[in-house]
């Protein structure tokens, strides 16, 4: 099984350990993973605001440079997948788009036939990869463990296929893989507040807190999530817990690939986690690697 992986600019800076646990969980998985050459920044969710076709052509030159390999193409960053599919979206409506967005390849010596398939990690991970054979992979299973399963707001975005958007399941079918409990809480995909965390802090700061508040009435013991901001932001919640929320709560905030990782017995420091980090959660044969 080969893809063809675009990991965006946040997996390369403030995401780094989920560019290498997904890495390392691909491997693990037999999956063969190429990283796309020249790859630039999808243009994210804001550009658009800005400049509508510059933002589709930002992503489009992407799948332009996929196109030749005619293989499909992975995002491991909701945002990037969704501006992705965005533009697949674009080419099969409306041709208005497509023109324009081609005679500005042009310039790079670039055309774009809207040929590549898109996955995003959830969709990839159960429905090509196969909820079956990551249980087969599982060399320290979670048993009993309780996992909150946040999917946050942007991969079941309208252009997000591969699950249900309003009651997505991929999340608990890879937890239940790698022997986990998934627990039930109300903002399983709630905005974290995003960017917001930047420009207007205390706002974002109040949206990750109330879905904090939702997993810990769940009495989860690790909150899993398909994206990297989503953990920056629910980290920045439980340092400031006790003021938003009264009392303190702590929780490791793992990846998806990260939680998988560990399950498939892939030592700590390969998926950007310190052994401190799960002290207290999992049993300690399963940290002491």
């Amino acid at each position: 099984m080969k893809f063809i992986y675009y990991p965006g600019c946040s997996q390369k800076a403030s995401s780094v350990s989920y560019d290498k646990s997904f890495l390392a969980v691909a491997k693990a998985l037999d999956v063969d993973v190429t990283e796309l050459n020249d790859w630039n920044c999808c243009g994210t969710t804001v550009s658009v605001s800005m400049n509508e076709i510059l933002s589709l052509t930002l992503s489009a030159r992407n799948l332009a440079l996929a196109e030749p390999s005619n293989l499909p193409v992975v995002a491991t960053c909701p945002s990037c997948y969704g501006t992705l599919n965005k533009v697949n979206k674009h080419f099969k409506e409306n041709s208005r788009f497509v023109e324009k967005i081609n005679e500005s390849l042009s310039k790079g010596n670039l055309h774009y036939n809207g040929k590549v398939e898109v996955f995003n990690i959830l969709d990839f991970l159960v429905n090509k990869v196969g909820a079956d054979k990551i249980k087969q992979k599982v060399v320290r299973p979670l048993t009993g463990i309780s996992i909150a399963p946040y999917y946050g707001c942007q991969i079941v975005n309208p252009y997000a296929k591969g699950d249900d958007n309003t009651n997505p399941q991929n999340l608990e079918k890879i937890i239940e893989a790698l022997g986990g409990i998934s627990a039930d809480f109300s903002h399983r995909t709630t905005c974290c507040g995003g960017s917001l965390m930047i420009t207007k802090k205390p706002h974002a700061l109040e949206m990750s807190s109330a879905i904090l508040k939702s997993i810990d009435h769940a009495k989860a013991k690790i909150i899993v999530t398909p994206c990297g901001l989503c953990q920056i932001n629910m980290d920045a919640a439980k340092n400031v817990s006790s003021h938003y929320l009264g009392k303190k709560v702590s929780m490791p905030v793992l990846t998806v690939t990260q939680l998988m990782g560990i399950a498939l017995g892939i030592k700590n420091k390969d998926l950007g986690i310190s052994d401190s980090m799960m002290k207290g959660v999992l049993k300690s044969e399963t940290i002491n690697q």
